[in-house]
């Protein structure tokens, strides 16, 4: 063959392969058309719709791969898409366990669901509103969830809040599913903005968290600050100094001054995990619409205080493991609606700006998988936003296999698949603000071998607290612990333990 006909067939090759990419760039990314004068068409050719919508309404597809949102300031549109086939779940599971979050909390009320046929396709409509929040406005109480069906397993979700009493067809006027293609567009990747910290805090996070070449580990030790001599017996056996401990609290219980102050006069910095919950009528409940209407403000008033009182650094742990249901803040429990929480989020984190608070560092900590695994509860659904996210947190557990369906992981398995998940989306640094290895199911002292040969990998993570206490079977009648995570009772653990924070100091 001579050298043109080569040159020939290369040209032809690569003008080919030229046209191919453009007609796939041009196929895959979604697409935003005039339809009339009153609305436009949004076509999504990777999850396969058309829709047809009001025109006032604003596209987002900061997270395309979840769901593409149409915003107004009176009314918001998402359309979420889940696949089911890696899982049990299914359309009559999503239907029908997707609405008991809405039924067991009284501040939601379903009015209305049925089935419309829209030009030929079934859609499966559930109305529901709550109150609204007074001095919000305009507060978005009324919700629509219509789900179509491509096969039992795999449904398109477009969900509706609005200001008004909502009327489907006016906003949505034709919706249609068409073929898929194979390739997704880009999520958008978060990063932190800079914020102005006061000097001692911004020595912590510039240490821990900006100039962090290595990893450091914090703890949980259950008796910590009540009582410093388990922590000190700890850190002795260990031969290592923990220089973050762990706290929880609710809007049940007032600032612990006395504790907060004893864990600064020891030179730790303090994780605070903060709850939107309450005790009210004898029973826990979440606040997440109370405190939006200004009804915790005193709580959140003193609470800003206390902290600009306490002037030294706090990691402060928000609402964490919000896309877990067995948390009462979880959308999946207060409507579906994930806006709440960003809302309430949002109310807090102003509430201490107001305040002039700048010892916080906001930990944004969803749980490593969303239960129930829907679409509407999807973690990136959660985030509250570049301004208000310093640090994000990973959370997994080895939980060992006591209960049924938990199965014994190896610290890789228990972070590999959301950890690159997160480092795709986020800029932040990050944090594991709790975990630990169970004792039942295999080698417990292995497995923290394995985990601090290991960790270093992951290297945006720049602290890890280890957790130091246990579970119990509250379904039996004697106390019976369900999961040890106890690192200073079996000998070969705590060995183990000692051995591999010799590496980290």
């Amino acid at each position: 063959m001579n050298i043109k006909k080569i040159l020939a067939i290369i040209t032809v090759l690569i003008f080919t392969l030229s046209v191919n990419a453009a007609f796939a760039d041009e196929v895959h990314n979604t697409e935003l058309t005039r339809y009339s004068e009153t609305y436009s068409k949004y076509t999504n050719n990777f999850y396969g719709y058309e829709i047809v919508l009001l025109n006032s309404l604003k596209l987002n597809e900061d997270i395309v791969s979840v769901k593409s949102r149409f915003e107004s300031e009176d009314l918001v549109v998402d359309v979420l898409y889940d696949n089911f086939y890696n899982d049990l779940n299914n359309r009559t599971t999503y239907l029908s366990y997707g609405n008991r979050g809405i039924l067991n909390n009284p501040a939601f009320s379903i009015t209305r669901e049925y089935d419309y046929n829209f030009n030929g396709l079934n859609g499966h409509i559930v109305l529901y509103e709550r109150d609204k929040i007074e001095g919000a406005a305009p507060d978005r109480n009324y919700y629509a969830m219509i789900t179509f069906t491509r096969t039992y397993k795999e449904l398109i979700t477009v969900f509706m809040k609005s200001s008004e009493p909502i009327y489907i067809e006016k906003i949505m006027p034709s919706f249609k599913l068409i073929n898929k293609t194979e390739t997704p567009k880009a999520d958008a990747v978060f990063e932190p903005v800079s914020k102005a910290f006061d000097e001692q805090t911004k020595l912590f996070y510039d240490k821990y968290f900006g100039n962090n070449e290595k990893l450091d580990f914090g703890i949980f030790e259950p008796t910590y600050p009540h009582y410093d001599s388990k922590l000190k017996q700890l850190e002795d056996t260990f031969n290592y100094e923990f220089p973050v401990v762990l706290l929880y609290n609710s809007f049940q219980l007032p600032y612990k001054t006395e504790l907060m102050n004893k864990a600064k006069a020891d030179g730790k910095v303090v994780e605070y995990g903060l709850y939107t919950t309450d005790i009210i009528d004898g029973t826990e409940k979440d606040i997440t619409l109370e405190i939006l209407e200004g009804k915790y403000d005193d709580y959140l008033d003193k609470l800003a205080e206390s902290f600009n009182e306490y002037d030294y650094p706090v990691l402060f742990r928000l609402n964490n493991e919000m896309n877990g249901e067995w948390v009462w803040y979880s959308a999946h429990k207060v409507g579906k609606d994930t806006d709440l929480f960003i809302e309430c989020w949002r109310y807090i984190y102003d509430k201490f700006k107001e305040h002039g608070v700048d010892n916080l560092i906001f930990v944004w900590n969803p749980n490593e998988k969303s239960f129930p695994n829907f679409a509407y509860n999807h973690y990136l659904n959660y985030y509250p936003g570049n301004e208000y996210v310093d640090v994000v947190g990973l959370t997994s557990y080895n939980t060992g296999n006591y209960y049924q369906g938990e199965t014994w992981r190896s610290f890789s398995e228990a972070y590999d698949h959301f950890y690159y998940d997160y480092v795709r989306h986020f800029k932040h640094p990050m944090m594991i603000t709790e975990f630990s290895g169970a004792s039942q199911g295999g080698n417990k002292s292995q497995w923290f071998d394995d985990m601090f040969n290991r960790i270093s990998f992951y290297d945006r993570i720049k602290l890890a607290v280890l957790w130091n206490g246990q579970d119990y079977d509250m379904s039996k009648p004697e106390k019976t612990v369900s999961r040890n995570y106890r690192l200073d009772l079996e000998p070969d653990v705590i060995e183990s333990v000692k051995r591999g924070l010799q590496n980290f100091k």
